[in-house]
């Protein structure tokens, strides 16, 4: 009796002591937001006493887990787990912690439209905007204000990124009435997107790479989820980043769906395959052409393997798909009176989109994408944080070609996939694996990988946050061809050594680099937000990690 109870004053203790340490500013104990190296190390003594008082007893849990070479397993992969979500919440708030700076509330301004009733949003435009003759040219609107980046049509303002996530967002705020930023709905589908990968990595693990060691498959659930630019993307977390890593949520919540149909075919798994396909789309309407391509692979596999039940199962994955094309349609139609109009043309920015939208997507505009998304450099300086992205570091002769004039060059700071992350090459390993059924997969991954990718370099201009339309994808398949390297060298233990002392290295280097960019890349973020951080972080890195 008296040990269950020692068990439960010393978890009541450390989580008490962690408790006030963390929301020591907001006790008034701390003026601090932050606090210093003392403040940390007493919110560590706290888990540490929580977490030694809850597996006091032999019976406990963990001690239980440890006995089992999969419970140990499950540990390791849940530990690492609440080390990524606790990287994204370091990232989100920008250090703060319990403290996220907000920046834009598009999604929440449309969901609170859609609970009125009404697809336009409340927000009433100055009336200086309406009388202008062309509204949609920017010298025009000096001195104006408007909301940023949204549509203007017919006097009413409409956001052109795809309504699906304010679609949930509305089931919320019939509970939740405060506003709700677009931070931490990235921040969301961040973790969400994070979750799907972890079970598409093991789904694919124990069918396929059963052979690969475990450390392989904890470090390859690392990689997908620290790899540049998710680390990134939270920073700011405005509407732009929620839009792109909420369509990844789906996208690769799709993908989990499907594969696993692929190896236990049912309804089921293919209609929420196509479901989440269908608000991807519905997302960010630049993957209805990877989403169709999926489309296209479950109608060979089908065929191919299922010629006795292919109207169901068609049915069954595009059913989905249909619905969510029409219900985008008529969403487009009421708007704008197109069903194939999104609202960019109408879109309010720093450009005149009204007369230049057929110069948004151009085939001119590959070679200088091609070599930012893949090549592009980071500068590199003495002190902390040491690497900054750059909007370009590319050669001469590459600058020197009359592109259009619309392209922008110098748009945004951008760092490469090959240059911040070289682990990326191991998806070059993946077509070595010869299962059938593993061959509908690798068709899916790099098919839908290739055509996003294929998207991306066709714009006109790309940064940093693009490069998320691909990278889960592409993640998944460097992870998948560096266990596949490592299970074809199982018979060479020397040069599989090797081959896992480079991939380890180039993982451990790719995420290195995906936690210091989000720094670098934002320091005015952090000067504003969070300066005593900044500040120890410049002085423990320049003095003592030198």
């Amino acid at each position: 009796m008296l040990k269950k109870l020692a068990q439960f004053v010393g978890a009541i203790v450390g989580l008490g002591v962690a408790f006030v340490m963390l929301f020591a500013n907001q006790l008034g104990l701390d003026d601090s937001l932050v606090g210093g190296i003392k403040r940390h190390i007493v919110f560590s003594i706290g888990i540490l006493i929580f977490i030694i008082s809850i597996n006091y007893s032999d019976n406990s849990f963990i001690r239980r887990a440890f006995k089992t070479f999969t419970g140990r397993f499950h540990f390791a992969l849940a530990t690492l787990g609440l080390a990524v979500l606790a990287i994204y919440i370091w990232f989100v708030s920008i250090g703060l912690w319990t403290s996220w700076p907000n920046e834009t509330n598009y999604y929440n301004m449309l969901a609170t439209a859609f609970n009125h009733g009404q697809i336009a949003l409340e927000v009433e435009p100055d009336p200086a905007l309406l009388t202008l003759g062309n509204i949609y040219e920017p010298s025009n609107r000096i001195g104006i204000p408007m909301l940023w980046d949204a549509t203007l049509y017919q006097g009413k303002y409409y956001l052109y990124w795809g309504p699906a996530p304010a679609i949930f967002l509305t089931l919320i705020k019939e509970f939740y009435s405060q506003e709700i930023g677009d931070k931490p709905i990235t921040f969301a589908f961040a973790v969400g997107t994070f979750l799907f990968t972890t079970l598409l990595l093991l789904e694919l693990w124990k069918k396929y790479f059963s052979e690969a060691p475990p450390w392989a498959v904890l470090a390859g659930v690392a990689f997908a989820g620290l790899v540049n630019p998710i680390p990134y993307i939270l920073i700011e977390a405005r509407i732009y980043e929620a839009a792109i890593i909420s369509a990844q949520f789906f996208l690769i919540g799709g993908l989990y769906w499907l594969f696993t149909a692929f190896n236990r075919p049912s309804t089921i798994r293919l209609s929420l395959a196509g479901s989440f396909f269908a608000l991807a789309v519905g997302t960010r309407t630049t993957l209805a052409l990877p989403v169709a391509f999926l489309a296209f692979v479950v109608l060979l596999w089908t065929l191919k393997t299922r010629p006795t039940r292919v109207f169901t199962t068609v049915i069954t994955f595009a059913l989905p798909l249909i619905l969510g094309a029409m219900s985008y349609s008529w969403y487009n139609y009421t708007r704008f009176g197109s069903i194939t109009e999104f609202g960019l043309r109408y879109q309010l920015t720093s450009y005149n989109l009204y007369e230049s939208l057929d110069e948004t997507f151009s085939l001119a505009y590959i070679p200088p994408n091609l070599y930012k998304t893949l090549f592009n450099a980071f500068e590199q300086r003495v002190k902390f944080p040491y690497l900054f992205p750059t909007r370009w570091a590319g050669p001469a002769w590459l600058t020197d070609r009359n592109y259009p004039s619309f392209y922008l060059l110098f748009a945004e700071g951008i760092t490469g996939i090959f240059i911040a992350s070289p682990f990326m090459l191991f998806a070059l390993l993946t077509g070595i694996n010869k299962d059938k059924t593993f061959r509908w997969i690798l068709l899916a991954l790099a098919g839908s990988a290739f055509l996003i990718f294929l998207t991306l370099q066709t714009f006109f201009f790309t940064t940093m946050r693009y490069l998320l339309d691909l990278i889960p994808t592409l993640s998944l398949l460097a992870v998948i061809g560096f266990w596949q390297g490592l299970i074809q060298l199982k018979k060479y233990p020397f040069f599989r050594w090797i081959l896992a002392a480079l991939g380890m290295t180039l993982l451990l280097y790719s995420i290195a680099i995906s936690l210091l960019l989000p720094i670098s890349g934002h320091l005015e973020a952090f000067r504003v937000f969070n300066p005593d951080l900044l500040k120890n972080l410049t002085w423990v890195f320049n003095n003592v990690i030198k």
